[in-house]
């Protein structure tokens, strides 16, 4: 069973280099943070820095809050890469995979539902914590400009990279949920 301690949804903890346990996070960001959500909301963002208008200027206090906690969401997966014992400890892969849970998920293969820590271990061993960061960055730059020269911008990673990453998030919420009880 998962000890949780006493977080709060402060973005101090979001921004918190020295996160414990991004575990107990990730669970705590169910509550606060629907991937799917994230996933919708990643598709805005690409098809606005598409686009030659600017996403909505009403919005932008939420696309920042989306930002900060999109931004939490990679640190979090970059803890549970870098520390690949304790997420063999916490028996997170699961073997047997419903053809049920396949036609569900939209982004990862049998491989990567079964054990989402190789979601991590490919977007984390082609890119840099940095790289994936300020690309996601930049894209939410250019969502918000109004202009064609705002538009021009340098994604070096695929957005299919950060979808697979809401979803392998995703399953790791599920899991540890479920492991809880």
């Amino acid at each position: 069973m998962m000890k949780m301690c006493e977080l709060t949804l402060e973005s101090y903890y979001w921004t918190e280099d020295k996160l414990e346990c991004p575990y107990e996070l990730l669970v705590l960001l169910k509550e606060q943070a629907n991937m799917g959500y994230f996933h919708k909301q990643l598709n805005n963002y690409c098809l606005y820095s598409l686009s030659h208008l600017m996403y909505d200027k009403k919005r932008v206090s939420e696309v920042i809050y989306d930002a900060v906690v999109f931004q939490s969401i990679i640190k979090i997966a970059y803890k549970i890469f870098q520390n690949l014992e304790e997420f063999k400890k916490r028996n997170l892969c699961k073997h047997q995979v419903s053809e049920k849970r396949l036609r569900e998920q939209k982004f990862l293969d049998k491989k990567e539902i079964e054990n989402p820590y190789i979601v991590f271990e490919n977007i984390f061993k082609k890119y840099s914590l940095e790289k994936v960061s300020k690309s996601f960055l930049y894209l939410i730059l250019a969502t918000m400009a109004d202009d064609t020269y705002g538009k021009d911008f340098d994604c070096s990673v695929s957005v299919l990279d950060y979808h697979k990453l809401l979803e392998a998030c995703e399953l790791i919420q599920q899991r540890c949920l479920t492991s809880e009880r």
